[in-house]
């Protein structure tokens, strides 16, 4: 808890994204960024990466933000060096109140007050499941990685986590300060709230289920291939997984099957029509910190099927079907029952509308960022 001064601090803020890929960092980067603009009285220097950038139209903004594109992540090792630099000399040319970093690690380690958000649920969390869908090499590299990502995240002053039991994993595992660490919960991007939600469009008789991920390994969306002869073999239901991912991730490691279409990565603001032609989210994940397209989805007054472990239930409560994310026959048997049974899809769209009240908006999640920024401040001074 944090209680805010009467004085009214103007920010000088650098907002940074370069090491922002893809994702749901990308989707809050750009979500943070548009809710800015109901701030006016503070100024914004916006390190953007290339993919955030292409999602950005800067022109809508007024001449309070400022933005830089920074072309190389400070991940690439090999122009990381060339990459740092830059940053360090835009860092002393703006000399900001602080640096937000929307999403560490931010592999690099500002001179400024450096406040970071942090969703990586493998850095915390050491005894997930997840682990144990890593091959030996595969495992080797994952702890290899969280080591120097750690390392990263704990040069920062702050920390910004998505919720409670994040805070005491970090806490517990990586033996930071609990002080230090503020939550703020994640939601969803302003564009689903711009316009009403249309009655769904049912195209077919296919039950058509959404997967909006990249190919990660806590993604578990391999599984997927194991579902689809399940369903193909036992049970008599037409339907089509809807997938998002590049070309050849997809060619590598789908099966081809009239049951699998892949339609390529999206843009956040494409993400709601998506929505309206599909039947459920479907979500086989191992670990997850939070998932902003659970919330999404009940934005869209979409059913979830999702994975029956205890961050899921967290997030979705009596919102969502669960299944075993390790079972092909349970996600399978899970499948049908959704879509055999209307009323359960019904019941978990009702419920999904009271669970949204519980989490912040995309203008709550900002505003609450700002006064973290500014109690900061207060007391460094």
């Amino acid at each position: 808890m944090f209680f805010l001064s009467k004085k009214n601090i103007k920010l000088k803020l650098l907002i940074n994204t370069s090491n922002i890929v893809i994702g749901g960092g990308l989707q809050v980067s750009l979500s943070i960024i548009e809710t800015l603009k109901k701030h006016p009285d503070n100024e914004y220097n916006i390190f953007v990466s290339p993919q955030v950038n292409r999602q950005l139209n800067t022109d809508d903004y007024p001449a309070n933000f400022k933005f830089f594109l920074i072309e190389n992540s400070p991940a690439n090792l090999r122009k990381r060096r060339k990459t740092l630099k830059i940053l360090f000399e835009l860092e002393r040319t703006i000399l900001p109140d602080l640096v937000f970093t929307v999403f560490g690690p931010s592999y690099w380690n500002p001179k400024s007050l450096h406040i970071t958000g942090f969703a990586n649920g493998w850095c915390y969390t050491p005894d997930s499941i997840a682990f144990k869908k890593l091959s030996y090499l595969q495992l080797r590299k994952s702890k290899l990685l969280i080591f120097f990502k750690n390392r990263f995240i704990k040069k920062a002053d702050y920390i910004i986590v998505e919720t409670e039991t994040a805070k005491q994993n970090i806490y517990k595992n990586l033996n930071y300060p609990l002080k230090n660490i503020f939550v703020v919960g994640n939601t969803f991007h302003p564009s689903f709230l711009e316009t009403e939600v249309l009655e769904k469009r049912k195209e077919s008789d296919v039950f058509k289920l959404l997967v909006l991920s990249g190919f990660y390994p806590n993604k578990n969306l391999k599984i997927i291939n194991e579902v689809v002869v399940e369903l193909q073999n036992k049970f008599k239901l037409k339907f089509k997984f809807i997938l998002t991912l590049n070309d050849n991730t997809f060619k590598t490691n789908f099966i081809d099957s009239k049951y699998i279409e892949n339609i390529g990565p999206q843009n956040i603001i494409d993400c709601k029509e998506l929505y309206q032609k599909i039947d459920a989210l479907f979500l086989p994940t191992l670990l997850e910190t939070f998932s902003a397209n659970y919330l999404e989805a009940m934005v869209m007054k979409v059913p979830i099927l999702t994975s029956d472990l205890d961050f899921a239930r967290e997030l979705c409560g009596n919102a969502a079907l669960y299944f075993n994310p390790l079972s092909p026959k349970d996600i399978a048997e899970k499948i049908l029952e959704l879509q055999e049974n209307e009323n359960l899809q019904e019941e978990l769209i009702r419920n999904g509308e009271l669970k949204l009240e519980q989490f912040e908006t995309p203008e709550s999640r900002t505003s609450k960022y700002l006064l973290i920024f500014k109690e900061i401040i207060i007391n460094k001074k």
